[in-house]
């Protein structure tokens, strides 16, 4: 605020005329000399306390956020989730567990959490994808691994690239067993099934649930055990990527006959009943025609169906590709995760899925940079339902207007995970980037009020052999496990940091795994696996 310069003036002279007065009134007459005074006698020193008492060793107290792998996370919050924290669990390159020296394979992918039955520890299980195998790391009660071995390895007759994968928990989903489904994506297409508890493992035995069908699976999601009192829902993602032999379906495994029945129920792909009129309305689709999200404008409501594959637990995989073209099931261009709303049994009807598209340059127009859907089932049927594509990347930056859930940043959505309030979208750029690693985004359950959560970090001084690229890095689940440990807000991630290799993470699983394709190559990946602190759900 400015002053008045005559005021400030006077304010300044008043204030020098009462200095000078001050100073004035001190000498108007000299005093008189006075004497000096007598030196005071020196007193005596104090007596000496005595020695305190030794203290404790400071010890620094076992938690469970804390450091547990010297190799730090390969990820950073983005400044809007500084008050994340992220700690390291375990790393490829950590120091061999238990007495038979486990040692974390690589890709670390899908994933799902138990508490120990013995109550004094938790059980995590994880897919390494690219050794086409599964491992159970046992942790104590502060998360620290304590020992670890492998539930499938890829000496098994049916391998394939584990991808994601949701744990049966029989408190949730029903039954009397947990049970650990893993999706098979290349080589073998049956989703197996894999006691999470067995005290001795058979790594190379068959555990494939045939009824479910065979397909390019990438995840098969039970629904909790009261969405559909009585009956068993299981929600699954196809990720064909070749339109003619049907790209990728949303599949869904139904059986009347108890919450728990993986042998007798029947098979299903999603087909659209509405489509866009091109002009931004909707109208009924022609019959024996086929669709696919193409044909589905952003952020508009369509009503979609289920239809049976007859007799599809019997089906090769190359006679379920024609059966859901016989069909006309609607096709997405590879569908990769998903999940469903948690808290009350009823939310779980809102069902979410990755596309995760095949970039610009991959000559199919319908789905570039991928998108998010929210399939929201019928309250009686889970065989009706409406269909919402609420995320997309097919947006670009030159865009002068982008709605609230169109992100040109996007690139490539992978795996889900949804809490009760948010959607978190994780990427995987392995195909094409748009000039940043892998992120991690919350949204609402809308799709709206997208934000940045991480981004993945590509540290050349790990493998500086190899000329890493921002694309060779993905994320695997992230899990949520407040519930189990008793601290809200708590998650495991996983990460797979594909530039990062070496000849000792070789076989790690305990079988040497011979060329098929690319795979030894991917046999000498890492993995590191992360608890995230204060995520919200």
């Amino acid at each position: 605020m400015k002053r008045n310069i005559v005021s400030t003036f006077f304010l300044r002279s008043t204030m020098l005329l009462v200095l000078a007065t001050g100073y004035i009134s001190c000498n108007v007459e000299d005093g008189v000399d006075g004497q000096n005074g007598v030196d005071g006698v020196d007193g005596e020193d104090g007596t000496d306390g005595e020695d305190g008492a030794d203290g404790e060793d400071f010890v620094t107290e076992e938690t469970m956020f804390s450091h547990k792998s010297p190799v730090t996370p390969l990820i950073q919050m983005s400044p809007q989730f500084g008050y994340v924290d992220a700690y390291t669990l375990m790393t490829t390159t950590d120091a061999p567990l238990g007495d038979n020296g486990f040692k974390l394979a690589g890709s670390a992918d899908g994933a799902g959490f138990l508490k120990n039955e013995s109550g004094d520890g938790y059980i995590y299980i994880v897919n390494c994808e690219d050794s086409y195998a599964v491992a159970r790391i046992y942790l104590d009660e502060n998360l620290n691994p304590v020992s670890g071995d492998y539930l499938l390895n890829s000496e098994v007759a049916d391998y394939a690239r584990q991808c994601s994968g949701t744990m049966w928990e029989k408190e949730i989903h029903g039954g009397s067993n947990d049970l650990f489904l893993s999706a098979s994506e290349d080589y073998h297409y049956t989703v197996k099934g894999i006691d999470p508890r067995v005290t001795t493992p058979t790594p190379s035995a068959d555990f494939g649930l045939d009824a479910l069908g065979q397909f390019q699976w990438e995840n098969a999601v039970p629904l909790p055990k009261e969405t559909y009192s009585g009956a068993t829902v299981i929600i699954g993602g196809d990720d064909n990527r070749d339109p003619a032999t049907a790209m990728g379906q949303l599949i869904l495994y139904y059986s009347q006959n108890g919450d728990d029945d993986l042998q007798n129920g029947k098979i299903y792909v999603l087909r659209l009943k509405q489509v866009s009129d091109g002009s931004g309305g909707i109208v009924d689709v022609t019959p024996d025609t086929m669709y696919d999200e193409g044909d589905i404008d952003y952020q508009t409501e369509y009503e979609v169906e289920f239809v049976e594959i007859e007799d599809g637990k019997n089906k090769t995989y190359e006679e379920m590709g024609t059966a859901c073209l016989d069909n006309f099931a609607s096709q997405f261009m590879r569908i990769e995760d998903v999940d469903y709303q948690k808290g009350a049994d009823e939310n779980a009807r809102n069902i979410f899925f990755a596309v995760t598209g095949r970039g610009p340059n991959s000559g199919v127009t319908m789905n570039n940079w991928g998108t998010v859907y929210k399939l929201v089932l019928d309250d009686i049927n889970p065989l009706e339902g409406k269909l919402t594509q609420i995320v997309s990347g097919n947006v670009s930056t030159e865009d002068s207007f982008k709605g609230d859930g169109e992100l040109s940043i996007l690139q490539s959505p992978d795996n889900l995970c949804v809490t009760e309030n948010f959607v978190y979208i994780q990427e995987d750029p392995n195909s094409e980037n748009r000039g940043h690693t892998a992120y991690i985004y919350q949204t609402n359950l809308n799709g709206y009020q997208p934000r940045v959560v991480m981004e993945a970090v590509v540290r050349q001084d790990l493998d500086p052999t190899n000329d890493a690229r921002l694309r060779d890095i993905e994320y695997g689940a992230l899990t949520d496990i407040s519930d189990k440990i008793g601290v809200p807000d708590t998650f495991i991630l996983a990460v797979q940091p594909h530039y990062w290799q070496d000849e000792s993470f070789l076989s790690l699983d305990g079988h040497f795994f011979p060329d098929v394709g690319d795979g030894q190559d991917e046999d000498f990946q890492a993995s590191q696996l992360l608890i995230l602190k204060g995520l919200p759900r």
